[in-house]
């Protein structure tokens, strides 16, 4: 039996407590003005200790909890009608006493499966109509049973409409709180969405910060140390190194505009083999650009992909490095995939400079392009950097 299905029966068995209190005191108020005794008087008080059983009794369904034992309600049962029987046939009077039965049968209906019901309200509809055939013969017990029957069908129609109303608003009222639960997990995943999203936000930041910004202070800082090593003695030297570092320290500001405002269209963005070529010039140390295969038209987000992950690549050979050249390789022979290689001739990785988030940020934004990344020492010495995106 379901939760929705003990609920019911509870609220049934306050029904049936209503109606035991009513329809007792109905059927028992007969005796105040009833003449005709069908039994000996004596049986009056033997009726009312009887009847006063049967309303105590009536009270224990709303007693039942979830899970009682099948055998504790069908024994109530029993008793109940053995107690019914009992009343109706040693009753003095007849007529309006026999609806005393209809509570129980009520009762049955809510707490009962469809087939025992069945049984004991047609067990206590014989036994109504049945004490009219053993005083009176067959034709008052046919006459009983289309005068009760009316009776019997009103109270089950009305005990299986208030049963139906009863459930349905137990599953309505389940219906209401799985619906609110699955608010709230849609309101805690739609949370989750958010933080999600603006952490993705904030690593996307944080990459072109690095690989943009980063790769060109670098360079600057570079310029400006080359500055202050020649200022004293090839002044033009240094001022050639300073210019250089004004120049990059406008690009600079210019990639700054277009990752966070986004002024620069698609029209206007070089591609990348030209912006390789630029920034290999840009890169403080002699480096070289290799092209193999056809060059061909990349989405954007892959040509953006490719060239912040050259410059971290540059920034590392020459922030870790100690090298003295580095080659930037463009692949385009393979159908269907674009490879970058960077490497360097200086002394190979440290745990350090592999480590770090230059190279982090360079898988995080290949990975979301479906593509690779591999690193590591060259045998012959340096550290290679290669990256193979699908396009």
């Amino acid at each position: 039996m379901t939760q929705t299905d003990n609920h019911s029966q509870r609220t049934g068995s306050l029904y049936g407590l209503f109606a035991f209190g009513t329809i007792v005191l109905a059927c028992f108020a007969g005796y105040f003005y009833t003449r005709n005794f069908y039994q000996p008087e004596i049986m009056v008080p033997v009726t009312f200790a009887l009847g006063a059983v049967y309303l105590a009794l009536g009270n224990l369904p709303n007693q039942f909890e979830c899970g009682q034992r099948r055998g504790v309600i069908a024994a109530y049962y029993l008793v109940q009608c053995a107690l019914l029987t009992a009343m109706v046939f040693l009753s003095p009077v007849r007529g309006f006493f026999g609806l005393i039965v209809l509570p129980v049968a009520s009762q049955s209906i809510f707490d009962l499966r469809p087939r025992w019901a069945a049984l004991v309200c047609g067990f206590l509809f014989l036994v109504t109509i049945g004490v009219w055939g053993l005083d009176l013969g067959r034709n008052a017990a046919v006459q009983a049973a289309l005068n009760y029957s009316a009776a019997f069908a009103f109270t089950i129609a009305f005990t299986l409409i208030t049963k139906q109303a009863l459930v349905a608003r137990e599953r309505e009222e389940k219906l209401r709180v799985e619906i609110e639960a699955a608010n709230a997990q849609l309101r805690a995943h739609a949370a989750q969405t958010a933080d999600l999203a603006t952490t993705r936000e904030r690593n996307r930041v944080a990459r072109e910060i690095h690989d943009g910004l980063g790769h060109y202070l670098t360079v600057v800082k570079t310029q400006l140390d080359a500055a202050a090593a020649l200022i004293a003695h090839r002044p033009d030297e240094a001022r050639a190194s300073v210019l250089k570092a004004a120049k990059l320290t406008g690009d600079a500001l210019d990639d700054v505009r277009r990752s966070v405002g986004t002024l620069r269209t698609d029209d206007t963005r070089p591609s990348l083999p030209e912006a390789l070529r630029a920034l290999t010039v840009e890169s403080g140390l002699p480096v070289t650009l290799r092209l193999e295969g056809s060059a061909r038209q990349l989405p954007p987000g892959i040509e953006h992909a490719l060239f912040r992950s050259a410059q971290e690549g540059l920034t590392n050979v020459r922030k870790h490095a100690g090298a003295v050249t580095a080659e930037v390789l463009l692949d385009f022979r393979a159908p269907g995939r674009v490879t970058l290689a960077i490497t360097d001739n200086g002394h190979g990785a440290n745990g350090a400079a592999s480590a770090g988030f230059g190279l982090v940020s360079i898988r995080e934004r290949i990975e979301v392009l479906g593509g690779q990344v591999t690193s590591g020492n060259r045998p012959g010495g340096g550290f290679a950097l290669t990256i193979e995106v699908p396009a």
